[in-house]
């Protein structure tokens, strides 16, 4: 995919003595690389999604690969991420050792040396909670929309309509 030639090299070209400025370059190239992919995987798949709208209509049965097309819109950015997220157990492990540590911290004297480490360990900890909880989350939902989709209502399947016409309507498909 030639669109993420030039973001791998940023990538690459970030060391421990880049700044904050060439991570936040480099951040906002991946945020338009992610985006371009989308609407590269949008607009390759536009015209089979409107034959399962048209399906969804009629309340029909999905294929296996329309569901997993309707899938690639609705949740595609979490599966992907799940799928290709190998530190998970290693944020779980981290965030037993901070546990751990503050521990230690909570039988000390509030100097003001405990207090900074304290704090810079309760940062760490908050930074790790937020990925754990992401992955979490982008985990359930798939698992949600997997059991939703394999199980359809006629509420269900109207509301998946909605939702991926108003998808293919927008403007950044």
């Amino acid at each position: 995919m030639q669109l993420l030639q030039g973001i791998y090299q940023s990538m690459k070209g970030i060391s421990g003595n880049s700044s904050q400025d060439d991570l936040t370059r480099v951040s906002a190239g991946l945020v338009q690389a992610k985006d371009k992919i989308r609407e590269e995987l949008q607009a390759s798949t536009a015209e089979d999604l409107t034959s399962i709208i048209k399906k969804l209509k009629k309340q029909e049965l999905l294929t296996p690969e329309e569901r997993n097309l309707v899938g690639f819109w609705i949740v595609g950015d979490a599966e992907g991420f799940t799928k290709m997220e190998e530190d998970f157990n290693e944020w779980q492990e981290e965030f037993r050792r901070l546990s751990g540590l503050l521990e230690t911290y909570a039988g000390q004297d509030p100097s003001p040396r405990a207090l900074m480490e304290a704090h810079g360990v309760l940062e760490d900890a908050i930074r790790v909670a937020a990925d754990i909880s992401f992955f979490l989350e982008e985990k359930e939902r798939v698992e949600r929309f997997n059991s939703a989709i394999n199980n359809l209502t006629p509420d269900d399947a109207k509301f998946l309509v909605s939702m991926l016409q108003s998808m293919m309507s927008r403007a950044d498909m």
